[in-house]
């Protein structure tokens, strides 16, 4: 009898399990033996007793997976939940402890579940070790339709399976969550972060209206969404001093809900002016640029207002701004900034959909595990050096958004100066001479943090956040944030442009240690309105065009020269700088300038709403030539749980052997040896060959395509879906050829030749075929026709281009990393490494090629019939193809293993 394979893995889950169980049953009893002991126990020893027995020893939990969080009461709001358990560094539930005696009640589990949705975390758990309630907290009223309850010690027992689904080794599996979804438990309502949005959106054209309503005519619609933006910048700041708890005298923004409407504004600048007073930031200072001090505001219209920042409009949400991430509130700032505030003709404000506003800059969300990845790598790994004065470093972001990249520097800066013995000891030096001035956290935006945007409402959202971070109670802000992050164009400094950003004092070049961020991708070769001075100016001042004029591509350069030697840049941009033609120049700067210290690729688009596949590059500036040349560059990978995973080192060496200086990820020592041997006593494709994109019209293609010949101007003519490896399928389609119809491609000469190949110019791999009937393409398809004097026949060259050897070079070597909108280019195509070839092995391969493309011809004829000898002509194509590839394999000398690894990449 044959034997199973054991499974070993669930046979030690099983084990852990058992075991898990009867260290529970002990615990209970315990507890049962010493009722007085538990419950004088206070809820710091019950937290301790219940993590380090239950979660750590029963459900097999890591001291290292959770992070204790400080707990402060204030008045009647309690702070963040007591602990956040964590797998692979992300948070997957959050735990509220309470003393036994005191029972779990709505307004316990109400927080728990709150905090948790605000942090975007989909499980909260509330206990007193007597019970325990597991909540899903994005179903709808998640209190009452508690997911699992405890309600007694022994239910831990009876129901020990429900339990362990708390289990690590549950969580590692995402067991929780899918038995969740097997209930139905998953039906999500909507996020705070888009009720808040929506709000956000009500507040804003509240205003507006009431602002054109007292004064009508007197602002623009750009001026009234800058006053709009200002007065809403210091509700949200005011709102959070409030649920932080440092806000002046105590004084809230709730109370002027209950003052009369004639004085509701007036005792809200009153609060302005406190604030200003207070803190002395700059956000609640009179600007003479800004009216919003100057405008009034109708009382009801004050206390709706108000009434939006406490709780959602349908009441379903309650808001603490302690609890809401920087990142989270500059995602609802992009999306706000994300519609335009429009007038109608009769002066009424609305809102209308303007994502291309933020698209037409090339700006997207940058989703926060990436934020994080390049801060890590970045900021990071500079702190870890001893040698470097952590109050020295200065990072920027030239096209800084909403802040999400300097918010996430600000919290490394601040853990690392917190820790630091000479920061804190400066700070108790100071303090003995100014207690209520000096903050590590002012100190920070006053040295450390730079950043520079084109979108000045943008500018003024970083700032918000910025403070944010930094109030603290009893300490004034620094008013250098105004110098810090600026409004402008940081791709020019020219006074003869639009909003130049001049790089001097602060912000000169060679500056800064850390550069990061995620630059816009405008290619402004398709701009129309891009004017030409403009694009020159570009040109010249960064020593290339970047391809298409990709402003990514100026952003990369730019954030090379503000660095200092030694010094870090974190970028995520469009994958296409790994290996496209058009990047060849940006290579060549990186190269000869910077350490490729990580490339992280990604299976798929982390932005929402984006076209671009992207990649991170994290570069370390070096002078020294020796140092880049032995540099070993980790190519990281992304999987499905966002961790991010090292997949190969390679040798930045190798980079500069490439075609076009092409950062060929996938490249190991095994596949560059494979491809050593391939381009071994090759040439080009192009050496033997004539290769040109078929027929663009310069019109609608219908207007020159018919289902008959009308006419001796009427040609047969095909498409790239036309075409298979080795046949046609031709449809019956003709084009009417004139030549003043044609955009490119007029040369009627290549289609007139005997025989030709074409190739399909879209797809993941190579397909190509033979024509001998003198067919006409269009521009879906590309046409190979022999040079005079060459030594390759077009069979024996059609028999290479469709071998699973040219399709795998291909893929590693010439192909774009781009998967979306892929297309097979020419110029790739042109650079195939093709052998010398004897004439008896360009006669084998042309009678293969000449069985097979009469079989495929045949097999058309069948129109996807399926019958014995269709399935007989089908097994015949296979085995006359796989004939072709071990000719082509032996002509290029691979090896057996070697033809594993290549079969294996093409899977």
């Amino acid at each position: 009898m044959e034997m199973k394979p054991v499974n070993t893995s669930n046979l030690k889950e099983v084990g852990n399990k058992e075991k898990a169980r009867e260290e529970l049953i002990s615990l209970i009893k315990d507890f049962e033996n010493n009722p007085d002991y538990y419950k004088k126990l206070s809820e710091a020893d019950v937290e301790d007793k219940l993590v380090n027995e239950l979660f750590v020893n029963i459900l097999g939990w890591d001291k290292k997976d959770y992070e204790k969080r400080a707990k402060v009461q204030r008045g009647d709001k309690r702070g963040s939940a007591d602990y956040a358990f964590k797998i692979n560094d992300r948070i997957v539930f959050f735990l509220e402890v309470k003393k036994v005696t005191i029972p779990l009640d709505k307004e316990a589990d109400e927080q728990v579940i709150l905090y948790s949705l605000s942090k975007k975390v989909p499980l909260a758990i509330s206990t007193n070790f007597q019970q325990m309630n597991i909540f899903c907290v994005e179903q709808e009223d998640a209190v009452k339709n508690v997911f699992r309850t405890f309600k007694t010690p022994e239910d831990y027992v009876n129901n020990f399976s429900d339990l362990w689904f708390l289990s690590k080794d549950s969580f590692e599996q995402g067991l929780l969550l899918k038995k969740a979804e097997d209930e139905g438990r998953l039906k999500k309502r909507v996020s705070i972060d888009k009720v808040l949005l929506e709000d956000f959106w009500r507040v804003r054209t509240l205003i507006a209206n009431d602002i054109e309503k007292n004064k009508p005519g007197e602002y623009n619609i750009n001026e009234k969404d800058e006053i709009v933006q200002r007065i809403l910048d210091r509700l949200i700041f005011i709102r959070r001093c409030e649920d932080t708890g440092i806000n002046p005298e105590n004084l809230t923004l709730e109370e002027i809900k209950h003052i009369a409407e004639s004085r509701a504004y007036s005792q809200l600048k009153a609060l302005f002016s406190k604030y200003d007073s207070f803190y002395d930031s700059g956000l609640f200072t009179p600007n003479k640029d800004n009216d919003c001090d100057i405008i009034t505001i109708n009382g009801e219209i004050i206390q709706r207002l108000i009434r939006y920042l406490y709780e959602s409009h349908d009441g379903k949400y309650k808001y603490n701004f302690e609890w809401i991430d920087a990142d989270v509130l500059g995602q609802v700032y992009e999306q706000y900034l994300g519609k335009i505030l429009a007038q109608t003709k009769s002066g009424k404000a609305k809102l209308k959909e303007g994502q291309a506003h933020r698209k037409e800059q090339g700006i997207y969300y940058t989703p926060t595990y990436v934020v994080d990845y390049i801060v890590k790598n970045t900021l990071g790994e500079l702190l870890k050096d001893r040698k470097i004065d952590a109050r020295k470093i200065k990072v920027l972001d030239p096209a800084c958004g909403s802040g999400s990249f300097l918010i996430k520097a600000f919290d490394y800066m601040q853990k690392h100066l917190s820790n630091d013995k000479e920061a804190v000891q400066s700070k108790l030096d100071f303090q003995t001479k100014d207690a209520p001035t000096y903050s590590i956290k002012t100190d920070i935006l006053k040295n450390n943090i730079f950043g520079v945007d084109l979108d000045n409402k943008a500018v003024e959202i970083t700032k918000l956040n910025l403070l944010l971070k930094a109030a603290e109670k009893f300490r004034k802000l620094p008013s250098e944030l105004d110098n810090h992050i600026g409004w402008g164009n940081s791709l020019i400094d020219d006074g003869a442009f639009e909003h130049p950003f001049k790089w001097v004092g602060d912000f000169q070049e060679g500056t800064f240690d850390v550069v990061i961020g995620n630059p816009p991708y405008i290619q402004l070769s398709m701009e129309s309105d891009s004017v030409t001075n403009y694009k020159n100016y570009l040109i010249k001042r960064f020593g290339s065009s970047m391809g298409r004029l990709n402003t990514f591509g100026f952003f990369t350069k730019l954030g090379i020269d503000l660095l200092k030697d030694k010094g870090k840049l974190g970028y995520i941009i469009p994958n296409t700088v790994l290996t496209q033609d058009y990047y060849a120049d940006l290579r060549d700067i990186i190269l000869n300038s910077c350490r490729i210290r990580y490339i992280v690729n990604f299976s798929d688009l982390p932005f929402k709403d984006a076209v671009v596949e992207n990649v991170i590059l994290i570069l370390e500036k070096e002078s020294n030539e020796k140092y880049r040349f032995s540099n070993q560059v980790s190519v990281i990978g992304v999987n499905e749980k966002l961790q991010f995973i090292e997949q190969r080192k390679l040798s930045q060496e190798q980079f500069y052997s490439n075609r076009e200086r092409a950062f060929l990820t996938s490249l190991d020592n095994k596949k560059l040896k494979i491809k050593e041997n391939i381009e071994k006593g090759s040439l080009p494709l192009r050496t033997f060959v004539e290769i040109n994109q078929a027929i663009a019209l310069k019109s609608d293609r219908k207007k020159y395509l018919s289902k008959s010949k009308e006419d001796s101007s009427f040609k047969k003519v095909l498409d790239g879906r036309n075409i298979q490896r080795y046949g046609i399928n031709w449809e019956q389609t003709y084009l009417r050829y004139d030549l003043k119809s044609i955009h490119s491609c007029k040369r009627e000469d290549i289609f007139l030749k005997e025989e030709k190949l074409f190739f399909r110019r879209v797809g993941n791999g190579l397909i190509a075929c033979l024509d001998e009937s003198q067919f006409y393409a269009l521009n879906t398809l590309v046409v190979i026709t022999l040079k005079d004097a060459s030594k390759l026949n077009l069979r024996a060259t059609l028999a290479l281009i469709n071998s699973k050897l040219m399709n795998y070079y291909y893929k590693t070597v010439l192909k774009s990393t781009k998967t979306v909108f892929s297309e097979i280019q020419a110029r790739q195509i042109k650079e195939l490494p093709i052998k010398l070839l004897s004439e008896s092995a360009q006669e084998k391969l042309s009678n293969l090629v000449e069985k097979i493309t009469k079989n495929v011809k045949r097999l058309c004829d069948f129109r996807d019939k399926k019958t014995a000898d269709s399935a007989k002509l089908e097994e015949e194509i296979h085995k006359t193809d796989a004939e072709i590839d071990e000719e082509v394999y032996k002509l290029y000398g691979i090896t057996e293993e070697e033809k594993k690894i290549i079969e294996e990449s093409l899977k």
